[in-house]
């Protein structure tokens, strides 16, 4: 989950595919684990999933995830809690993107900051974890607003208002120059909606993205281990320079998996999997239909939330 958004995915337990995804926007930042739960609740009863069978995932300290496995889960009101980087390896792992890496380093580009975590994805041990707010989609969203509005904003049109729904229309365009050449943003300028070329938008934040970018590398540099892969997971993943310069000069090789905004909800999801096999004292692949499970039993689901404030509790 962003600053204002929380994503929900449900699969089903036999054959892990996805059932149902739910993505709820623009909530007060103060609100993200009252969010979280009704969205569980919602899609529970939708999706008919017995609260033992959700597994929540959420933010943790960085400087504490080296003292447990990042696979580690708790119980908190019925319903399982897990680490993001442990639902972001589940899911990597998953689908066979870390296939001979034997330590990673994880770059969660989140809304706030950005987090770096290395870790062995067959054990879960993390080696080192640390945050920068140096690059986030908040702060990239300022950068373009700040430009649009000196470029073209209109002062008697520029409100409080007029600004924050500016940071929405941004946030939407950000995600669009992600597979587009540009996007149009409506805004209080004065020649009414603007055109958001995608080199406009990489020029804007080039400094900010070049700053990333000797910080990623100096964390791997810094590493207590060599790292075999970096992988890119969080909704500034998208960001096609971001992934180029990675890609250029990062002497390593860059894993940038398809829509990395939702990785997290669909890794706890897996997480959620797991947990049934093991309840039901199946191996995972000898699953059934026949094997027992009820209906309400068969569907699994989670919530993930990122970018709110870093705590382990439910």
């Amino acid at each position: 989950m962003g600053s204002a958004t929380a994503r929900g995915v449900a699969v089903d337990a036999f054959d892990e595919s996805v059932r149902s995804a739910h993505i709820v926007h623009s909530f007060d930042p103060g609100d993200h684990l009252q969010v979280a739960l009704d969205l569980v609740e919602s899609m529970s009863r939708d999706q008919m999933v017995d609260r033992a069978d959700i597994v929540l995932a959420v933010p943790d300290d960085p400087g504490a995830r080296g003292r447990t496995s990042a696979y580690s889960t708790y119980e908190a009101d019925r319903l399982l809690v897990a680490s993001e980087l442990g639902a972001q390896l589940r899911y990597l792992r998953g689908t066979g993107q870390l296939e001979g890496a034997r330590t990673v380093a994880i770059c969660d580009i989140g809304a706030s900051g950005t987090t770096m975590s290395i870790a062995d994805p067959a054990t879960g041990r993390v080696f080192s974890s640390v945050r920068t707010t140096l690059f986030g989609g908040i702060g990239c969203d300022e950068q373009i607003s700040r430009y649009l509005l000196s470029t073209f904003g209109a002062h008697e049109l520029t409100s409080d208002r007029a600004r924050a729904d500016l940071m929405v229309a941004i946030r939407t365009a950000r995600e669009q120059l992600s597979r587009l050449r540009v996007a149009e943003v409506d805004g209080p300028f004065v020649g009414g909606p603007v055109r958001l070329w995608r080199n406009t938008f990489d020029d804007v934040l080039e400094r900010s993205i070049g700053s990333l970018e000797d910080w990623v590398a100096s964390v791997i540099v810094d590493a207590p281990c060599a790292v075999n892969a970096l992988v890119m997971v969080g909704g500034c993943a998208n960001l096609p320079s971001l992934r180029r310069l990675f890609r250029r000069d990062l002497m390593l090789p860059v894993i940038a998996p398809a829509n990395p905004e939702s990785l997290t909800a669909h890794g706890a999801a897996l997480m959620a999997v797991d947990v049934v096999a093991s309840r039901q004292h199946h191996p995972r692949g000898a699953m059934s239909r026949a094997g027992g499970l009820s209906q309400q039993g068969a569907m699994v689901g989670m919530v993930g939330y990122r970018d709110a404030p870093r705590h382990r509790s439910a």
